[in-house]
């Protein structure tokens, strides 16, 4: 749990209200929140005793019954958003960094978004055009496009030490707009690749550089590889999903962007979305990721009152994982926290058993 608070809120000239009553971190006219805002929301995020348990139970439950799920290295964020003053959180070594594979993609779908707000950038029809791509077909040359535009950076060989210094200052930027929102363990400074033929000399330059290493376990070859953690994922999601990140509109674009239906992607079937397709009325948006040992997705699930939470899920395994446990899970969590109950409605706080 976080404890530092903010209680004056201002950001591009425009004095947003004190959050300590709730509310978006939007500004009254719809324009960009605050990063104040964003920060004082995940300031108040509680560890929530109700929902940890909830979730102990449920991985202890489908661990016993899934050998080469025991057998991996799962790391799990869930943040309950139904109390929108109050976010609750439970995760199992969710502060722990893993390789995203392409759940990064998202982070630099929020980016773009950020950065046109601040005048920074322009998503042109051809930037535009890379966001599909690397959203909905999750196209690795889309998103080095993608990545080289956000960042201002170009391909090519390897760079002599000074232009190097500002190449690799550049693609430092998002992890610093993250900064900013207060989201930490994120380390966003690669695209995504097919392999080792399309990286540049300049990409292998940065992935080898030690000064900016990602805190995932040291390796020798590529010690500033891309990392995150489950509950900093869940902690950039729950800022989209309540606006806090970026405006309104751009905060329904993104989202859009991010919907997920299995009935369109099959292969959805075994994760979030189509952990929620099981229960009537959800929709998803969320980002997977999948590569040799990596098996992760991470989104935002929501009902038809906009009751929502955020569930973040990286799994390692060798042999590699590619099993239901995330379409298992998203389904009971979102049975215990969005599907209507028999008797009242689902428990926000700790008193509840």
């Amino acid at each position: 749990m976080r404890s530092a608070r903010w209680t004056t809120l201002v950001a591009g000239g425009c004095l947003a209200l004190s959050l300590l009553g709730g509310g978006l971190g939007a500004c009254a006219d719809g324009g960009p929140p605050s990063a104040a805002a964003a920060r004082d929301y995940l300031s108040r995020v509680e560890e929530s005793p109700w929902l940890q348990a909830l979730l102990d139970r449920t991985v202890a439950t489908l661990q016993a019954k899934d050998a080469r799920l025991r057998a991996s290295d799962v790391r799990i964020a869930v943040l309950d958003l139904r109390d929108d003053t109050t976010p609750k959180l439970a995760q199992q070594r969710g502060y722990r960094p893993m390789y995203p594979a392409s759940v990064i993609k998202f982070v630099y779908l929020m980016a773009a978004y950020a950065f046109q707000e601040t005048g920074q950038l322009r998503i042109d029809p051809e930037l535009d055009g890379l966001l599909t791509h690397m959203i909905f077909e999750s196209s690795n040359q889309a998103t080095q496009g993608v990545v080289a535009r956000i960042t201002g950076t170009t391909p090519g060989p390897a760079l002599a030490p000074e232009a190097y210094a500002e190449f690799r200052d550049r693609r430092l930027s998002v992890n610093r707009w993250l900064g900013t929102l207060g989201v930490r363990g994120l380390h966003c400074v690669n695209p995504t690749f097919d392999g080792t033929a399309d990286m540049t000399g300049r990409d292998r330059q940065l992935i080898a550089d030690r000064s900016a290493a990602s805190g995932l376990a040291p390796d020798k070859n590529e010690p500033n590889r891309n990392a995150m953690t489950a509950v900093g994922t869940a902690e950039l999601l729950a800022l989209l999903a309540t606006d806090r990140a970026l405006s309104p509109a751009d905060s329904a674009t993104v989202r859009r962007r991010m919907r997920r239906d299995p009935k369109v992607q099959r292969h959805l079937a075994a994760r979030i979305a189509g952990g929620a397709s099981r229960l009537p009325g959800l929709e998803v948006y969320a980002k997977t990721g999948t590569w040799g040992p990596i098996y992760a997705d991470a989104g935002i699930v929501r009902n038809a009152e906009g009751k929502q939470f955020v569930v973040a899920v990286l799994i390692q395994g060798s042999p590699a994982y590619r099993g239901d446990f995330i379409a298992d899970l998203t389904e009971r969590l979102a049975a215990a926290l969005l599907a209507p109950p028999a008797h009242g409605t689902p428990p926000v706080d700790d008193i509840h058993p």
